[in-house]
C-alpha cells in the first residue's frame, strides 16, 4: 500500500513535532518535510512528491494569510488548514477551495482531540476520497453559531448526563428542538419523559410522533420499536425496516446519520455515557457534515465505550462534563430557527 506523503507547515517547532508523531503513527502515512510557516511566505513550497499538506496558522500572522494563499492556489494537492479562526465563515479569505478547515486549539485536551480528527481526514484522502475537500465535506472543530436542532444520544448513564446537560443550557431550549435517543428498556420511556418534564419545566417534553415536524422549546424522546430519523424539511420519521444497530432500535447511528444527510445545517450531535459503539459513525458523519459534535468526558462517563469510541474515531468537536456541553450548547443557540 502506497503510504501519503504529507507535507508540515507551522510556525511553532513544538506543534510540528506534535504534528509529525501524529502523522508517523499511523500506517498508512508518512511526514516527508516539516518546515515553519515563513517558508510559505519567501518562496512557497516545492510540492512535486507531497500527496497532502497540513498548515498551521496563526492569528498574530493573519496580515501574511493571503500571501501563502498565493503561493497554493494553482496546486490541486488537498490541504489541511489548522485555524485559529473558531468560526469556519471567517476563513482566510484567498485560500484554494480544496481547503479543508479545522480550528487550531488553545489546551491540550483540544489539541488530542484535533490529532485524532486529523488522522481521520487525511486518511479519507489516503483513500482517494477527494470529495473531502468539498465545502459540504469540510470538517471543521470549532463552533458553529446558530443552533436549532440539538441531537443527543446516550446508554449506560445517559439519562444523568442528559439531564445535567440540558439543565445547564436552561431557557435556550425554548429557541432550539431536541431530539434524543436514549438506550432504555421498553415501558421505561414514559417515566423518563416524566422525569425530564420535571427537570426542564421550561420545555415541552415529550415521546416523538412519525410524522411530527420539530418546532423549537421541544424535547422528544424516541420510543421503542423503530428507528427514529429526520427527513427534509425537519420531519420526524420512524423506520421500522431496518434491522437494530449493534442490537438497538432505536439507534443513535440511524438519527445522527440522518440529520447529516437531510439537515446538517444549524444541527449538533451529542453523544453521552454508555456502552458500545452506537453514534460513533453517525456523529462522525454530522462532524464531516460541518455539524458542531460534542462528546462527555471519561472522568463523568458511568460507561467510557460510546463517547471513548467516537474520541476514538476522530468524531470528537469538544469533549467536556455534561454541564459544561451545555454551556456550549447554550453559547450557541442563536440566529436559526426551525420554522
Amino acid at each position: 500500500m502506497n503510504l501519503l506523503r504529507v507535507m508540515i507547515f507551522d510556525q511553532s517547532p513544538s506543534i510540528r513535532a506534535l504534528l509529525r508523531r501524529t502523522i508517523g503513527d499511523s500506517q498508512n502515512m508518512a511526514c516527508i518535510g516539516s518546515h515553519p510557516t515563513s517558508i510559505l511566505l519567501e518562496k512557497g513550497a516545492d510540492l512535486e512528491s507531497v500527496d497532502a499538506l497540513v498548515i498551521g496558522l496563526d492569528r498574530d500572522d493573519a496580515g501574511s494569510w493571503p500571501v501563502m494563499a498565493a503561493h497554493l492556489d494553482h496546486s490541486a494537492i488537498p490541504i489541511v488548514i489548522l485555524s485559529p479562526l473558531r468560526d469556519r465563515d471567517q476563513a482566510p479569505p484567498g485560500w484554494p477551495e480544496h481547503g479543508v478547515f479545522l480550528e487550531k486549539p488553545t489546551s491540550p485536551n483540544g489539541w488530542k482531540v484535533l490529532c485524532s480528527t486529523l488522522v481521520s481526514a487525511l486518511e479519507e484522502m489516503s483513500n482517494g476520497n477527494s470529495g473531502l475537500a468539498d465545502s459540504d465535506r469540510r470538517i471543521p472543530v470549532g463552533v458553529e453559531s446558530g443552533l436549532d436542532l440539538i441531537a443527543v444520544g446516550g446508554s449506560a448513564g445517559g439519562p444523568d448526563a442528559t439531564g445535567e446537560m440540558l439543565k445547564s443550557v436552561g431557557t435556550a431550549l425554548e429557541k432550539t428542538a431536541v431530539v434524543i435517543v436514549q438506550h432504555i428498556s421498553v415501558g421505561f420511556e414514559s417515566e423518563y419523559v416524566q422525569w425530564l418534564r420535571r427537570i426542564l419545566p421550561w420545555s415541552d417534553v415529550d415521546v416523538a410522533k412519525d410524522g411530527e415536524l420539530l418546532s423549537s422549546g421541544r424535547v422528544l424522546v424516541a420510543g421503542p420499536g423503530a428507528h427514529l430519523t429526520i427527513s427534509e424539511g425537519a420531519v420526524i420519521r420512524f423506520d421500522r425496516e431496518s434491522p437494530p444497530n449493534h442490537g438497538h432500535m432505536p439507534s443513535v447511528d440511524h438519527l445522527f446519520q440522518s440529520i447529516a444527510y437531510s439537515k446538517p445545517e444549524g444541527s449538533a450531535g451529542v453523544l453521552l455515557s454508555g456502552m458500545g459503539n452506537d453514534g460513533v459513525e453517525g456523529l462522525l458523519s454530522l462532524q464531516r457534515a460541518g455539524c458542531l459534535t460534542l462528546v462527555q468526558d471519561q472522568a463523568t462517563s458511568v460507561v467510557f465505550g460510546m463517547p471513548g469510541a467516537a474520541i476514538k474515531r476522530g468524531a470528537a468537536t469538544i469533549v467536556q462534563p455534561p454541564t459544561a456541553l451545555g454551556t456550549v450548547l447554550k453559547n450557541h443557540i442563536e440566529g436559526r430557527r426551525i420554522q
